[in-house]
């Protein structure tokens, strides 16, 4: 009894993803639009609008934070609020570790980011969301989409695009990609086609009209993106008359397929810079995904035809698909890699 006991502590104990990962103290930027002084625990922070930091000690106390601009003083509290990493803890084990958390101060965290400006109808200081990061006119972009290279559930293939601002925080992007090649695990015998594929992509992005980070020095973007991925190869499938009660008399087709993937979507994304020259561009969206097939020398006919599946469970971009046209509901997640020229 013991030992189980000891065993569900100490699951409890290496579950608590808050008391573990979580140090004693977080970190709060601070910003401000001109020249100010913060006090903080007896402790004086001068400012502009390059962020300073306080350190406070993760606590289900309210902070307080004075912000003093010229001849103006106002006071601001922070409420403590549960951590992404408490609320991690449902993931993990049905969500054990909340009971170790619950006792401990780590499950704490505040408000990240502080950007104080001067309200000069009301004479006093407040705290903004707004956004004063600005994505420049004129700006150009290079880039490319290293998932797309390493898509092994579809087809790799290198990309490169580029990025240009028609006006501050609007822009327009571009992007291609090619593959010349056979694609693997083709084991037809006649070839119709050569194995190729390309992709390109066109995107226009709204910057920093949204604030979902609260970050006003963080670029955030809405873009609404056209992506087309064109490919063709060769293929080969079994299948039996549908009538026939003999299932090892089965027909073996070789033909080829030309497929077209047409997708539209609403994107939501981040431009995080790596210091002044590179940068990642982090996006998720939602959109619809249409598929069209063309298949040359199929004798296949679904209405006669009963196709036989082997026990396969690698997926394949290529698995035939007994239909000409058909939509989908899209989700795209993923991330680009740049450099600021």
């Amino acid at each position: 009894m013991k030992k189980i006991s000891l065993s569900f502590i100490t699951i409890l104990i290496l579950n608590s993803c808050a008391s573990i990962l979580n140090g004693e103290r977080t970190s709060i930027k601070i910003s401000s639009d001109n020249e100010s002084e913060i006090v903080f625990k007896k402790d004086t922070l001068a400012l502009n609008r390059k962020r300073g930091f306080i350190n406070p000690i993760r606590s289900k106390e309210t902070l307080t934070i004075t912000v003093l601009k010229d001849s103006l003083k106002d006071n601001f509290y922070l409420k403590p609020k549960l951590s992404n990493l408490f609320w991690g803890n449902i993931s993990f084990n049905y969500g054990l570790g909340i009971l170790v958390d619950l006792s401990s101060d780590k499950r704490f965290t505040y408000k990240q980011n502080l950007h104080f400006v001067t309200d000069t109808i009301a004479n006093k200081i407040i705290l903004s969301n707004k956004k004063i990061a600005i994505m420049p006119k004129n700006k150009f972009l290079l880039y490319t989409s290293p998932l797309q290279f390493l898509d092994f559930f579809s087809i790799p293939m290198p990309t490169l695009g580029t990025e240009y601002f028609i006006k501050k925080n609007i822009s327009l992007s571009a992007e291609y990609g090619f593959r010349n090649s056979n694609f693997r695990n083709s084991p037809h015998n006649i070839s119709y086609l050569k194995g190729k594929a390309s992709t390109y992509r066109f995107e226009t992005k709204f910057y920093n009209n949204i604030n979902l980070t609260n970050n006003v020095h963080l670029n955030e973007y809405l873009s609404l993106e056209f992506r087309e991925i064109k490919s063709q190869y060769n293929d080969i499938i079994s299948y039996r008359l549908e009538d026939n009660p003999n299932q090892d008399n089965y027909f073996t087709d070789d033909f080829a397929t030309k497929k077209t993937v047409t997708i539209i979507n609403l994107k939501y994304g981040l431009f995080v810079p790596i210091g002044k020259t590179f940068y990642l561009d982090f996006y998720s969206g939602f959109g619809v995904r249409i598929k069209n097939f063309n298949h040359i020398n199929l004798e296949y006919d679904k209405s006669i035809h009963q196709i036989y599946y082997e026990d396969d469970i690698v997926f394949d971009f290529k698995e035939f698909k007994n239909y000409t046209q058909k939509s989908f509901l899209n989700y795209s997640l993923g991330f680009k890699f740049g450099i600021k020229l």
